[in-house]
């Protein structure tokens, strides 16, 4: 079992934003972004289901899961990789929805998932293999998403 260490937890605790990868019955891919994505303890992470069936469905037959969260100002994040399981009703159920909302999760919840991560590993994107700094890599990302949301500004 991977010990989720501090630089994880303040990478999730910050986005929120994950994308889990499932198998579906087929064998193909299944991909889903889970907004409601924190941690739990030093082994678990604790995600919040709104509106995956496909998601749930695949973890009922094959509880294996990948999960990433990546900064994408920074470009930086962390893969999880670990055996899941669902809660949809229940006192466990109650308890992680409480968990959730005392996160600042407002949605309706219609499951549970909880991670035990296995394996942790960083993700960093190639723009770092050049020596290109963190904080040129923001400055890049933050100036390409004010042009793509040029129309949002004032000066428009």
């Amino acid at each position: 079992m991977a010990k989720i260490n501090e630089e994880m937890k303040r990478v999730v605790g910050e986005q929120w934003l994950g994308f889990m990868a499932t198998v579906c019955d087929d064998g193909t891919p299944n991909l889903s972004p889970k907004g409601l994505t924190f941690v739990l303890d030093d082994e678990h992470l604790v995600i919040g289901e709104v509106r995956s069936p496909g998601t749930i469905s695949n973890l009922t037959t094959r509880p294996t899961a990948e999960l990433n969260v990546v900064d994408p100002i920074a470009r930086k994040g962390f893969r999880f990789k670990g055996d899941c399981r669902v809660y949809s009703e229940g006192a466990e159920f109650e308890e992680l929805v409480a968990f959730l909302r005392s996160k600042g999760a407002k949605r309706r919840i219609r499951s549970v998932i909880v991670m035990t991560v296995e394996r942790a590993q960083p993700l960093v994107s190639p723009v770092y293999d050049s020596g290109t700094t963190e904080q040129e890599v923001r400055k890049r990302q933050m100036e390409r998403l004010h042009e793509l949301n040029k129309d949002l500004s004032n000066d428009a």
